[in-house]
């Protein structure tokens, strides 16, 4: 199963309903597996060992990308949480770089959960 998401580039009007009309014509050369496979490549080299990118969804914009959420994932925890995203382009298979305050917000709430699974000293024995 493939999740698509179409992103509507305007704001949600002050009153009454949004009208949408979506359409999006085009052919995504790169595969839901290649796009993780680059996304935890990225993830490891430039942001945390313990961080997986988690299961991809086609953004169809401008230009579509594959959108996964960056997941913490500690040996005997499993994948504990999202704590970011990462964009990988549907058609390229290139990464979108995080800016180095995405990598430093990400690697923060990561350490803040696993901060709260390390034994207090006192319980630790």
């Amino acid at each position: 199963m493939v999740r698509i998401i179409y992103e509507h580039p305007t704001e949600w009007p002050a009153e009454g309903p949004l009208r949408v009309e979506a359409q999006f014509s085009g052919e995504i050369t790169v595969p839901p597996d290649l796009a993780r496979r680059r996304a935890n490549g990225y993830l490891a080299r430039e942001v945390a060992l313990f961080i997986i990118a988690g299961e991809p969804m086609l953004i169809l914009r401008d230009h579509p990308c594959w959108q996964m959420p960056a997941i913490l994932r500690l040996r005997g925890f499993g994948n504990l949480a999202e704590v970011g995203l990462i964009d990988v382009d549907a058609q390229t298979g290139e990464v979108t770089p995080l800016s180095e305050a995405e990598i430093q917000a990400i690697r923060q709430r990561a350490h803040d959960i696993a901060a709260r699974l390390a034994p207090s000293p006192e319980t630790a024995g």
